[in-house]
């Protein structure tokens, strides 16, 4: 007979092998405490530096969005008239969004190569759940002393999540936080949502809690796909422990280019940041 083995037993029996115990010092990272990280998916146009200015209005202390975006679907994307992202001329928009807001800016690297470029914009690089265990990018980062918002993959273990911060950590960067982003969930039943793709991963919050003193931060979007559920998970979330949120957030969510499904309105993000 197989014996049970429950999730408290599991963090003491790893905590026990000291295998996963990994801290950074936090006098030395970016203040993550209650980080409120807003911003539509991507750079769409002039109009960013507008959306940033009523984003930080409604109680945001960092704006997010992408100024290169990988999409599962790349030939449709550019079908659409969108090709993953405005790239460098996104970078130049960012760059005027913290000119004019002073808002922290979070947007993606993608490759070791664009990192020197991307700095001169980003105040925190994210990486992308696609480039969680990318070793030679988390090596490259680890020599950089850019703040980090490790995404964790859709299949990461805590061994895994873990083990990709240590890569970032031994070569000497310590500005570094987990973002959970949701894990693979399934198919839709008929259709009754748009997607149930992603399956929130609220319990990691006190299992990281009980390993590291890496800061989490919880991404309420990509993790429900579906913009009525954004507020419930944000709230679980942070009564979870969670030590901020980063969502997507759009003026006209259904008009967003890219994950319109769980982009959600100004008035529910004032909710969500002032409730």
């Amino acid at each position: 007979m197989l014996k049970k083995i429950y999730m408290n037993d599991y963090i003491k029996s790893l905590k026990n092998q000291n295998k996963l115990n990994i801290s950074i010092d936090k006098s030395k990272t970016f203040s993550w405490e209650y980080t409120k990280i807003a911003g539509p998916c991507s750079v769409e146009g002039p109009e960013i530096v507008e959306i940033a200015k009523n984003i930080k209005a409604l109680g945001a202390n960092a704006f997010r969005a992408g100024a290169y975006k990988p999409c599962t679907f790349p030939i449709l994307k550019e079908k659409n008239g969108w090709k993953e992202g405005l790239r460098l001329k996104g970078l130049e928009l960012l760059h005027q969004v913290k000119e004019e807001t002073g808002l922290p800016i979070v947007t993606e690297v993608m490759d070791a190569s664009m990192i020197d470029k991307v700095a001169e914009v980003a105040d925190v690089f994210q990486i992308g759940t696609r480039n969680f265990q990318n070793y030679t990018l988390l090596d490259a980062l680890g020599k950089c002393d850019t703040p980090i918002l490790l995404k964790r993959g859709t299949w990461g273990t805590i061994d895994e999540i873990l083990g990709a911060c240590e890569r970032i950590l031994v070569g000497g960067n310590e500005n570094i936080a987990i973002c959970l982003r949701g894990v693979v969930g399934m198919p839709s039943y008929r259709h009754v949502f748009p997607s149930t793709r992603w399956a929130p991963d609220l319990m990691m919050i006190p299992a990281l809690k009980e390993l590291t003193n890496i800061p989490i931060i919880y991404d309420p979007s990509h993790s429900t796909g579906y913009r009525n559920f954004v507020k419930p998970i944000s709230k679980a979330a942070m009564a979870a422990g969670a030590d901020g949120l980063i969502i997507e957030c759009h003026p006209e969510p259904q008009k967003s280019i890219s994950d319109p499904d769980q982009a959600i309105d100004y008035k529910t993000l004032k909710t969500i940041f002032n409730d």
